[in-house]
């Protein structure tokens, strides 16, 4: 199914827009008003080409989802509220929360997020996305962090609100089973392993936001605002892609021109120091991956549900 309203096709995540199997998938995945409960649409906003869905998209698709992707750096626009559909993530990416001078669509993509908590419609934010929903919503994001940023894998720290939210504490608890599976030690289910790659960091929370966890560099990792979950941390991402993303942050670092345009990183291209962070931070991100996989289909699962419920919510009023 093409939407009109947007350059961006409907298609399940993980398939490239203009597949075979993606355009098959997309012709067959238009549907009548009536059958919106069980099939959501949930838009995902990617701001960057090498910050994808992964494989947080597969799990949402696994759920009975139908993903509509939106990229900024394709040239797609930010869609109005009323395009969204039933459920909005917004990924992360290279740029910062303040660089609306490189990426004026910031600024729209701060508007969505407001009126998606607003009207409480499903979110989840990640990384950049946390950062641009605590500047939209009243909070403030540092860049660069004045706790000096983190990449690799560390421990969240659980807050009492954590228990106290039933979504997010549903989602830890698959986690912290998982993390027992492996043998991955979680303090009582107080810590859980995550996967980081971020060099600014939320240091206001937005009034009436609830903090849901911290860890030892960043104060701010999770946290809840109506509908609206942010995490620092990376769900969707795997241990290749946390290798790439440091390996660029500590060429950045360096003095190394690496762009967020640029291709998939040579090892050739870069410093040595550069190439033995990103595989030092893959080794860490292999150890704890059964706990990061199992994070984040459950977060999939929660989502769908949510949007499933406000789907089939719209229909029953639009019937009346």
């Amino acid at each position: 199914m093409t939407d009109n309203s947007n350059s961006s096709t409907v298609v399940p995540a993980g398939r490239a827009a203009g597949s075979r199997e993606a355009r098959e998938v997309a012709a067959a995945s238009a549907f009548p008003a009536s059958s919106a409960a069980a099939a959501p649409v949930i838009t995902v906003v990617e701001p960057e080409a090498f910050a994808p869905l992964g494989p947080l998209g597969e799990w949402l698709f696994a759920e009975g989802v139908t993903l509509r992707m939106v990229r900024p750096w394709a040239g797609d626009a930010i869609p109005d509220l009323s395009e969204i559909g039933s459920g909005l993530v917004v990924l992360g990416g290279a740029m910062s929360a303040h660089d609306d001078a490189a990426h004026p669509w910031l600024a729209d993509l701060r508007a969505l997020l407001r009126g998606a908590v607003d009207e409480r419609v499903p979110a989840v934010a990640i990384c950049l996305g946390s950062q641009v929903a605590a500047e939209a919503l009243g909070g403030a994001t540092a860049v660069p962090s004045p706790h000096g940023g983190e990449g690799g894998v560390v421990e969240l720290e659980l807050t009492e609100d954590a228990e106290r939210d039933a979504a997010f504490s549903e989602i830890v608890d698959e986690a912290v089973r998982a993390a027992v599976r492996a043998g991955v030690p979680t303090r009582d289910g107080t810590r859980l392993p995550v996967i980081v790659s971020h060099d600014d960091d939320v240091v206001r929370l937005p009034e009436g936001a609830t903090l849901l966890a911290s860890s030892s560099g960043a104060p701010v990792q999770a946290w809840r605002a109506g509908k609206l979950l942010a995490l620092q941390h990376h769900p969707e991402s795997t241990p290749a892609r946390i290798d790439y993303w440091r390996a660029r942050s500590t060429a950045r670092a360096m003095g190394v021109a690496v762009g967020e345009e640029a291709g998939a990183l040579s090892t050739v291209e870069l410093p040595a120091e550069a190439v033995e962070a990103g595989a030092r931070a893959r080794a860490e991100a292999e150890e704890v991956e059964p706990v990061i996989q199992a994070f984040g289909r459950a977060l999939a699962r929660v989502l769908v549900r949510d949007a499933r419920a406000r789907a089939a919510h719209r229909v029953a009023v639009a019937q009346r």
